[in-house]
């Protein structure tokens, strides 16, 4: 992926689908958002980064939130935004912070779906940093958020 999407310099529209797993490092995850920052004409992402925590299960790390809140910042034409990180027991409110000042920088978004579903250690200092920052998107015209 990291070599593959680079190369798809006109592409508007992309869904990845990944199921943190023992198979998954950090780096993958990390190359795979660098590679989408080099899409700069992306309009449309779908990104569901599905963590499987339940029973001692895998989550996505801090560095991996990281790079994902900077490849954000990079997508200037972005509009519309699917964001799934669903079971990923690591997040933490100080992400969720970082990724809402990352969504907030898109300008042009119109349409966030955003799903933290199952994110155990995000508490209520996080929900509001969220209520917080989809209100501050004043372009959005639909918002789908479930934590």
């Amino acid at each position: 992926l990291s070599r593959f999407l680079p190369t798809l310099t006109l592409i508007q529209e992309l869904s990845i689908h990944w199921y943190v797993n023992n198979n998954t490092s950090d780096d993958g995850c990390c190359q795979m958002t660098n590679a989408i920052s080099s899409l700069s004409s992306l309009s449309h992402l779908q990104l569901h980064l599905h963590g499987t925590a339940y029973g001692g299960g895998y989550s996505i790390t801090d560095r991996t939130m990281k790079s994902m809140c900077t490849m954000l910042r990079s997508l200037i034409a972005l509009s519309h935004l699917d964001l799934s990180l669903e079971r990923n027991y690591n997040i933490t409110d100080v992400e969720v912070i970082d990724l809402m000042d990352a969504i907030q920088s898109l300008q042009h978004l119109s349409r966030l779906h955003l799903n933290l579903g199952a994110c155990r250690r995000v508490t209520d200092v996080g929900g509001q940093k969220i209520g917080d920052g989809v209100r501050a998107c004043t372009s959005l015209i639909d918002v789908v958020v479930i934590v």
